[in-house]
């Protein structure tokens, strides 16, 4: 109940950042499948806002939050089935003090909320059956289960996909007798089903959304960049609280140099789950960009490890670990709500009023809701005094921050967005243009960015697509008295096409 308490303080204190704003443009417009990911979090957002009835981040950010309790139950369960009870209240205080499980995936609303509720039933659902293969007992409807769980899982992001990768490895190098069961068989059917209706919408369009997670991830012609490795290091230690990192590192070196231990078979089974997983991430990452919560899944499946670890030492010695994590996880949350809500003005060193607030990443959850009244002042006024030709649209040309303007702008005002440029710029955007009305020759709009996302290229094309530009109405978002970033309107008559 206290940590449920402090991530609704969390959602309700922060303004939604731009993967959370985008992720509920997917809740506008119901589909099987989305330029990046599967459509299970679009449902989830669907819900939780009482089909958009209600519009605010804890709606938004509601279905986050249940997962992360539903997680945490089940995470208990899992402890409890490998040792004891304080093996899972361990795993609890574990998994409650990571970052990515307790925060990115269990405020902030991701596919990844959604996922680890699967991921961590499909864990359960693998072990529960390790145990039953030796003792002769029915497993059928187990894997029937683990079926649904994994394809849920991959309806919720394609990274389910490594739920089977670790089965199928630990069937071939670890326990060859789920080889023959012929539930593991039906098990791959019903995943399958379950995720027919995402994979025939990327047959239809031509596997857009592999097409684009495999440009960031190439290695052709890719040479090495050691700044991404050392990004998805040491995002790996943070994201899952550096307590727990090196923890489950000692706990998985300790299980493997031991070669006689009770739960060898469990044990193989969660390293399966995680250690591909994370070697993919890591050998990704020495070629190209990756992003280091997506390794999230597989710390959680250490997380098991480590509590068995823990259990292990001394009362004393156990405590201090868990209360650490926990001490470093208040603190960095407690810090992060000051610094996002009350630090004075901003980290940027960018003092040109155009690009004011470059490179601070907390003003991606700061500000929007002030963006929102003062885009709404500037609209009010336009209309009482251009009538017939006031704007109607506000014209983008990439995916942010655009979803932030449909949020707190459009949601205020009735404009829509309407997307101009690079499918790849414009992600789910491109598709979206479809369902709103377009824009016809002589059409004004509006184009609307803050300053810390200024891009000059994309000024100029927008430029390229009207008439004429005003200079730009500049208007001061304020943090604890000092401006951090200026909203920039720019008013465009003439649309050329």
């Amino acid at each position: 109940m206290a940590m449920t308490a402090v991530k609704l303080i969390i959602a309700s204190a922060t303004a939604l950042g731009n993967d959370e704003v985008y992720y509920w443009t997917y809740a506008l417009n119901l589909q099987w499948n989305y330029f990046d990911h599967p459509p299970f979090v679009a449902w989830l957002i669907r819900t939780t806002t009482a089909n958009l009835h209600f519009h605010s981040e804890l709606a938004v950010r509601l279905g986050a939050i249940l997962s992360s309790a539903i997680g945490t139950i089940i995470v208990y369960k899992i402890g409890k089935l490998l040792l004891n009870a304080r093996v899972g209240w361990l795993a609890v205080c574990l998994y409650s003090s990571s970052f990515y499980c307790s925060v990115i995936a269990g405020v902030f609303i991701l596919p990844d909320s959604p996922q680890m509720v699967f991921w961590l039933w499909g864990i359960f659902l693998l072990l529960k059956i390790t145990k039953s293969v030796p003792l002769g007992l029915p497993t059928l409807h187990l894997w029937c289960w683990f079926g649904v769980a994994s394809g849920l899982c991959m309806m919720c992001k394609i990274h389910g996909v490594y739920l089977w990768v670790g089965i199928i490895m630990f069937a071939l190098f670890g326990n060859k007798k789920l080889l023959v069961q012929k539930g593991m068989y039906v098990s791959m059917l019903i995943s399958l089903m379950i995720i027919s209706p995402f994979m025939i919408w990327n047959i239809k369009h031509h596997f857009i959304t592999y097409t684009y997670h495999s440009n960031r991830v190439s290695l052709f012609h890719a040479g090495i960049n050691p700044l991404a490795f050392a990004r998805e290091i040491s995002g790996q230690i943070f994201y899952n609280n550096p307590v727990i990192f090196f923890l489950a590192w000692m706990a998985v070196v300790s299980f493997i140099k031991t070669k006689h231990f009770f739960l060898k078979s469990e044990i193989q089974l969660l390293l399966y789950c995680a250690l591909p997983l994370i070697a993919t991430l890591i050998f990704l990452s020495i070629f190209r960009d990756t992003l280091p919560h997506w390794s999230g899944p597989a710390y959680a499946c250490l997380i098991f490890v480590s509590a068995l670890k823990l259990e292990s030492f001394t009362r004393s010695r156990s405590k201090a670990i868990v209360s650490a994590s926990l001490f470093f996880y208040l603190f960095v949350v407690c810090a992060g709500l000051i610094i996002i809500n009350f630090y004075k003005g901003t980290f940027s060193h960018q003092k040109d009023p155009m690009r004011l607030g470059a490179g601070d990443p907390t003003l991606d959850l700061y500000g929007w809701k002030e963006t929102g009244r003062l885009i709404d002042s500037v609209y009010r006024v336009d209309k009482s005094s251009e009538k017939n030709k006031t704007a109607k649209t506000i014209v983008i040309t990439k995916w942010f921050p655009a979803a932030h303007l449909d949020f707190y702008v459009c949601n205020r005002t009735g404009l829509q967005t309407y997307g101009l440029g690079e499918m790849f710029d414009l992600h789910q955007y491109y598709w979206s243009n479809q369902t709103k009305q377009k824009l016809t020759t002589g059409d004004n709009a509006y184009y609307i960015v803050p300053s810390n996302l200024y891009d000059e290229n994309s000024m100029n094309f927008i430029k390229s697509q009207f008439k004429n530009c005003k200079p730009a109405i500049m208007a001061p978002i304020l943090r604890n008295g000092v401006a951090c970033k200026n909203i920039l309107l720019f008013k465009l008559s003439g649309y050329k096409r």
